[in-house]
């Protein structure tokens, strides 16, 4: 990957930029490769999606002057940045908020869909598709969303009060 060697490149540990700007870099040139169609392929199986890891491992640990013995776990912390298996499924969750919120969307019907259900839930070996995985998420945040509203209530009288 180009923007791997680019990165490898521009952090030099004599005369190289400084762990901000690497990571900067990182996000704008190899996480944005990592992330294109994530939306599409995050149905594929989990060791096809694990040969990515490595990937950003190298590149974290370019841009945080890490060993190599580091531990993957211990670099997004330390990097503010989330594993690419949570990343995934933000973005799925972002895409189908956004493409929920506009029923004219082309894709709408097709990620919505509720025809496939049935076959994917009798065959427990496929992966289904991102309309039906997507649900379970959109319903625990949607009732995080709720139990916030409920919390912030009191408060929120008080600033309509105010106003």
């Amino acid at each position: 990957m180009k923007a791997l060697n680019l990165l490898h490149v521009v952090a030099h540990t004599s005369w190289g930029a400084d762990q901000q700007t690497l990571l900067h870099l990182y996000r704008l040139l190899v996480r944005s490769k990592l992330d294109y169609g994530s939306v599409v392929y995050v149905s594929t199986r989990e060791s096809y999606l694990r040969i990515l890891d490595p990937i950003q491992n190298h590149a974290l640990r370019l841009c945080l002057g890490a060993f190599r013995t580091s531990p993957a776990s211990s670099l997004c912390v330390q990097a503010n940045e989330p594993p690419l298996y949570i990343r995934r499924r933000m973005l799925s969750i972002q895409y189908s908020l956004r493409l929920g919120s506009s029923q004219s969307n082309p894709a709408y019907s097709t990620v919505f869909s509720p025809k496939f259900k049935a076959s994917f839930s009798s065959k427990l070996n496929q992966i289904p598709t991102l309309g039906i995985r997507i649900v379970p998420l959109k319903r625990s945040i949607l009732s995080g969303i709720l139990y916030l509203s409920y919390l912030f209530r009191p408060l929120l009288r008080g600033f309509k009060g105010a106003l």
